[in-house]
């Protein structure tokens, strides 16, 4: 049994358990309630769209290429207001598939993070010659 205990395999497969339950402590919680019956599904939708929208919108860089192109506020204001439920939410949902980079390269930090982990614990070096 002491044997058991002391072998290398057993602490680095402690140490491999160790850093997978803390990254997967990392998920968030998820709550779920009940809607109220008097809230439209399609309009709040399409609020959350249109709030989506409006966050890209007000960015410095996309404000001033569309001043660049020749497009006012209220032009711009009145051509969302002129999309359609299911276009808006198309466009809403391009909008985020293009700015939602940013979680993966905090995945690939946890990732290299871990890996880092596991060689200090486990006396590995890398040496590159």
């Amino acid at each position: 049994m002491r044997k058991f205990k002391d072998s290398v395999l057993t602490r680095r497969i402690a140490m491999l358990l160790v850093i997978l339950m803390g990254i997967f402590s990392v998920v968030p919680r998820i709550e779920a309630s009940f809607v109220p019956s008097d809230e439209s599904f399609a309009s709040s939708a399409r609020h959350k769209d249109m709030a989506s929208v409006q966050k890209v919108l007000e960015q410095k860089l996309i404000k001033e290429r569309l001043k660049d192109l020749g497009y006012t506020d209220q032009e711009i204001n009145s051509r969302l207001d002129q999309l359609s439920d299911s276009e808006l939410h198309q466009f809403a949902t391009q909008l985020d598939s293009l700015t939602s980079g940013g979680s993966s390269l905090v995945w690939i930090l946890v990732i290299v993070l871990a890996v880092i982990a596991v060689l200090y614990f486990t006396n590995k070096r890398i040496v590159i010659q």
